[in-house]
């Protein structure tokens, strides 16, 4: 039912808050992941699903022999780094990170954070217990780790390496939401405290931890006293009464309240034309007034696709995609700064 209910908000375009992480056993254990318009990775509660042109077929199985343990979170970081982390349903409690290189066809156990750098003296219970993968752009990951005993750990090269960033007591980190020129670190709720977030500016990120600047409760601090006290001031807290997905939503619309809206005006109909579409040979992308300093082209996948020959007559671009597989294909144009993102159709020549 949850993988169905999550199925029929894709198709409907309804407003159901569903994120590609963020998961919890038969609470909103069924999520989706967007490749394109067309087409959606369905992570149910243990297997993996492409959704397109509104048919669904099974993509990879996750299932155990352990009747708890499903997949907690799913994250597509870039069209050839797939993670999935599959756990049990109590917090805490070990997990596996898998990775696929080749868009979910298969995938290995990643153990590379069990080597993860400045852990001092924490157990190696904590870097096997992941609560969530996070994706900054690049090649820049950072994972949350563990429970009451919880912290990051980041990678800045695609996951080859890891690196502690800071940990504490009393907490279940979970995840960073962004914000105008800051990031809101959150946690869920455990044994004696409550779920709550706290903002830091970007400067900070991945800064070392001077003087208990962050492996510490203090006012004084990078680390606000939120699990330990009733900060007002400096924390955002959740009621105690919601799920974990229901939490993350409340500390999303909070955010999403208090955040500058970037207004992009929708232009491309008034400074681009692009035909024909559908198109078997030649694709024409013509600019009354300004010139593209760049154009980049993608498949459904989110590869950038080469075999186009291109040739230029003063603001009208001709592309040659005779030799392109037939398929959706998804045009970006930088142009004075602005981004403007088209579809097209290629047709089988």
């Amino acid at each position: 039912m949850h993988l169905i209910r999550n199925i029929i908000c894709v198709l409907s375009v309804l407003s159901c808050h569903i994120t590609s992480a963020q998961r919890e056993f038969n609470e909103c254990d069924s999520t989706f992941y967007s490749l394109n318009s067309d087409t959606s990775i369905v992570a149910g509660k243990r297997q993996l699903y492409i959704l397109t042109n509104s048919n669904l077929f099974p993509l990879f199985d996750f299932t155990t022999t352990d009747p708890n343990e499903y997949i907690r979170d799913f994250d597509i970081l870039k069209p050839n780094l797939w993670y999935a982390v599959v756990g049990s349903r109590y917090i805490g409690s070990p997990t596996q990170l898998y990775k696929s290189t080749n868009q979910g066809q298969s995938w290995d156990l990643d153990t590379n954070h069990f080597n993860a750098d400045n852990v001092g003296l924490l157990s190696p219970a904590f870097l096997r217990s992941i609560n969530n993968v996070q994706h900054l752009g690049g090649d820049t990951i950072v994972m949350f780790m563990h429970y009451y005993e919880s912290g990051i750990i980041y990678s800045t090269d695609a996951g080859a390496t890891w690196t502690k960033w800071f940990d504490n007591l009393i907490t279940h980190y979970q995840g960073m939401l962004e914000c105008d020129n800051k990031y809101y670190i959150f946690g869920y709720e455990g044994d004696a405290f409550r779920p709550w977030m706290f903002g830091i500016d970007k400067s900070l990120l991945f800064t070392t931890d001077s003087a208990g600047a962050w492996n510490s409760f203090s006012n004084i601090s990078n680390h606000p006293r939120c699990s330990t006290s009733n900060d007002t001031i400096n924390c955002i807290y959740a009621s105690t009464s919601l799920s974990r997905c229901a939490t993350y939503n409340y500390f999303k619309s909070f955010i999403d309240s208090i955040c500058t809206p970037l207004v992009v005006p929708n232009l491309e109909k008034e400074i681009f034309q692009i035909y024909p579409n559908p198109t078997e040979q030649f694709l024409t992308i013509k600019s009354p007034s300004s010139e593209p300093s760049r154009i980049t082209i993608y498949n459904a996948l989110g590869e950038i696709a080469t075999n186009y020959a291109v040739k230029k007559i003063g603001r009208e671009i001709n592309l040659d995609v005779t030799n392109q597989p037939q398929g959706i294909y998804f045009i970006r144009i930088e142009c004075k700064g602005s981004l403007h993102n088209f579809k097209y159709i290629k047709k089988q020549s």
